[in-house]
């Protein structure tokens, strides 16, 4: 006669995770490639704040505020709007380790289908410090650079530390970068 060990903990049964609240639809990006995810940014609410261009920081500190600002673009904040229309969205990040693996984690949500009505018009990438980039970012970067259909670099603005972005003088680079977006708002 076996009785059971009072020692031993009885066997735990695995729990199933539950499903998706939602079917993810995906989309294909490059040629063969599908991508599905859940989480990432937050989807916000944006119905009665219709945009032509919205602004998406990938992780905080990004400077979403600053280029919705110098834009004159919908500021998303940390998150993806959903416009009651159709939009487009930027997103920007440092050019940094965790602003370049946000930058990848939002690219991949977007392109699983999660961000609906929202066309996404490319990357900001703002260094973190003045100089050179690290040179161990630079893969990563031209890795996560494929996700999007266009990335601007942007140098260090090391006016943006003393002033307001959009008080500060404009520089050449953010002039640049600035008129390209005003152009991809308006083919909205």
């Amino acid at each position: 006669m076996s009785e059971a060990n009072p020692w031993a903990s009885p066997p735990v049964m695995p729990v199933q995770s539950p499903a998706p609240e939602r079917p993810v639809r995906a989309r294909v990006w490059k040629p063969g490639a599908q991508v599905s995810m859940t989480g990432g940014l937050p989807i916000v609410s944006a119905s009665g704040q219709e945009c032509p261009l919205w602004v998406v920081a990938a992780h905080g500190g990004a400077g979403a505020t600053s280029w919705a600002r110098l834009l004159g673009a919908g500021d998303a904040g940390v998150g993806w709007p959903d416009p009651s229309g159709f939009t487009r969205a930027v997103v920007v990040a440092r050019n940094s380790f965790v602003g370049l693996r946000a930058a990848q984690s939002a690219a991949i949500q977007w392109a699983s289908g999660q961000v609906e009505r929202v066309e996404l018009a490319g990357l900001v990438l703002s260094a973190d410090a003045p100089g050179r980039p690290v040179k161990e970012l630079v893969e990563l970067r031209k890795r996560i650079e494929g996700a999007f259909p266009r990335v601007w670099l942007v140098s260090f603005q090391a006016a943006w530390r003393v002033q307001l972005a959009w008080e500060a003088p404009v520089s050449r680079e953010v002039r640049k970068v600035l008129k390209d977006l005003s152009v991809i708002g308006k083919e909205v």
